[in-house]
């Protein structure tokens, strides 16, 4: 139906359109016929009414077409041709018709008038008015089934294709990532990263510098899906190039300006950065809006390393002064980093799992710190709810001989 005028103005316009038209050819087969009035009427108006009635239902289907003045006048003015054609062609078919009857010899013998013929005249076009009524009616159903079946279809491929190129997207983004296990001179690192939908806005990432020593970073880019994964891309090949020259602290600043310069409002990346040297065991943590690491050390428990404050995420700011903090790892220490999407799990009570939850998690020890933090997110898994409402993303160092 045409989305300007709807089902009620059209009716109203048919029905103008085809009354006056039909009086008129009415009077042409009264005068051409010799017959009454009634008797014309009786004869033109049944295939009339039916041709009226087929249009409204059937011609100009929807379009999508912008309600302006001269969109309206020209809806008005397709729609009121059409009546009057369509009822005046109906009209002299109908007159044509009954005229063709009437001199007929079965007809003229089986009838002594031509008066004695209209109730016959008005009962077949009856009769055919509501056959082509519901022919035309089925043939819409039918109509309208196709385009549902077309458009179903459609919406299957389209669904098809998104979902194979979020398939795409989210391959490319694990090979942006580095391996999720390193061993190297002086070190140990596995690192888990669980999307909560196709694509991650969680990364992590390590990378030597010239002198030997590793950078180390775990990221959480605000929202979540294909809009969080383009930046966590961006952010991901930003790292090493600005880190490449420059201190912890230094490199965080930097990231900072040039996030700040890009990201729009509501736009931010929660990082930490650490760099640690595996000859000294020295390590230096800068935090830009990330939980704390925790430190884990044999016969000494777990504690949080708080970086100095501010800790505001990255792009909200152009100008944070940030800190770090530096302290030594002997051997087998383990430091684990993680975004919010750990201890903001939901438990079965709908409440988040909580730090200090998290905390009796990581009292368990494994010989490898890849064992280790598979073994770390299975218990968690069985802890909180199945629903992943946010990515996971973990990374443990351990510093070894």
């Amino acid at each position: 139906m045409h989305p300007i005028l709807g089902h009620r103005g059209r009716l109203i316009l048919y029905l103008a359109a085809w009354l006056p038209g039909g009086l008129l050819l009415t009077a042409v087969v009264a005068l051409v016929g010799e017959v009454a009035w009634f008797e014309a009427l009786a004869l033109a108006f049944p295939l009339s009414q039916l041709y009226a009635f087929i249009c409204l239902a059937a011609w100009y289907p929807s379009r999508t077409i912008p309600a302006t003045r001269a969109h309206v006048w020209q809806a008005v003015t397709q729609h009121a041709v059409a009546a009057v054609l369509s009822s005046s062609m109906w009209q002299l078919a109908g007159g044509a018709w009954a005229a063709l009857l009437s001199y007929l010899r079965i007809f003229a013998s089986a009838f002594e008038s031509f008066t004695q013929q209209i109730p016959l005249f008005f009962a077949v076009g009856l009769l055919l008015y509501l056959l082509a009524g519901a022919a035309s009616y089925l043939y819409i159903a039918f109509e309208t089934s196709r385009e549902a079946q077309k458009r179903a279809l459609e919406a299957q491929k389209n669904q098809e294709l998104a979902a194979k190129e979020l398939e795409l997207a989210r391959t490319i983004q694990r090979r942006l990532l580095p391996p999720a296990e390193q061993d190297g001179p002086g070190f140990r690192l596995a690192a888990r990263n669980l999307a909560a939908q196709f694509v991650a806005g969680d990364f992590y990432d390590y990378f030597r510098l010239p002198d030997g020593s590793l950078r180390i970073a775990v990221a959480d880019v605000a929202g979540k899906g294909l809009a969080a994964s383009l930046i966590m891309a961006t952010v991901k090949a930003m790292l090493p190039l600005v880190a490449a020259d420059r201190s912890v602290v230094e490199t965080l600043r930097d990231l900072n300006r040039k996030l700040a310069s890009e990201l729009a409002a509501r736009e931010f990346v929660a990082l930490a950065l650490a760099g640690f040297d595996p000859r000294t065991g020295r390590l230096e943590l800068a935090n830009a809006g990330l939980p704390d690491p925790y430190l884990l050390r044999s016969g000494a428990g777990v504690t949080t390393i708080e970086a100095p404050m501010p800790r505001l995420p990255l792009g909200l700011r152009p100008e944070v002064d940030y800190g770090s903090v530096e302290f030594g790892l002997d051997f087998t220490d383990r430091v684990l980093f993680i975004t919010d999407g750990l201890p903001e799990a939901p438990i079965a009570e709908g409440e988040p799992l909580g730090y200090e939850s998290l905390r009796g998690f990581l009292d368990h020890r494994e010989p490898r710190p890849a064992r280790w933090l598979d073994r770390l997110l299975e218990r968690l898994r069985e802890a909180t709810l199945a629903d992943q409402d946010d990515d996971w993303t973990a990374l443990v160092l351990e510093r070894i001989e």
